[in-house]
């Protein structure tokens, strides 16, 4: 609990900042490395924070993840949650950027309940479209579940910015 809490004041900080934005995204979800032994790709929905700097952009978000599973034996059910929080660098309306990560994971295969809770990082690239009204983000980003390239998701996804 600490861990989340910890998290959200990170991701707190940037509305005292200069130029703040506000948003939601989706996205698909791809798991690697020993993800792929368990898990299918999977949809995600989530909000997010941008807060402009001069030189760089802090960011974060929350995402849920309804994770699919590759039998249905035991009728599986799971979510993750991954809450990021990291910084990023424009080139134009390209950006590329990275942070931390807490994913925290619940599954019950059979009867049997799961919870993990793992710091990770995550590394992030993809590009800003303007609009009259909004920002339209279209990214990728590899979470790296608990430091450790064996458990992986590489998510695809696009969001908006009021």
């Amino acid at each position: 609990m600490k861990k989340i809490f910890a998290l959200l004041a990170i991701l707190a900080m940037p509305v005292m900042a200069g130029f703040t934005e506000y948003g939601v995204h989706a996205g698909y979800m791809i798991p690697s490395g020993d993800e792929t032994e368990g898990y299918k790709g999977s949809f995600l929905i989530g909000g997010q924070i941008l807060a402009h700097m001069p030189m760089f952009a802090i960011e974060g978000s929350i995402s849920y993840v309804f994770l699919g599973f590759d039998n249905d034996l035991g009728d599986p059910s799971g979510h993750m949650i991954p809450i990021l929080a990291g910084v990023r660098s424009y080139s134009g309306p390209m950006f590329f950027g990275g942070g931390l990560g807490l994913h925290m994971t619940s599954t019950e295969v059979a009867g049997i309940d799961t919870s993990t809770s793992d710091i990770g990082g995550y590394l992030n690239a993809g590009i800003i479209l303007p609009t009259s009204s909004m920002d339209v983000e279209i990214s990728a980003k590899y979470h790296i579940i608990d430091f450790s390239f064996d458990k992986a998701w590489f998510a695809l996804g696009a969001g908006l910015y009021f």
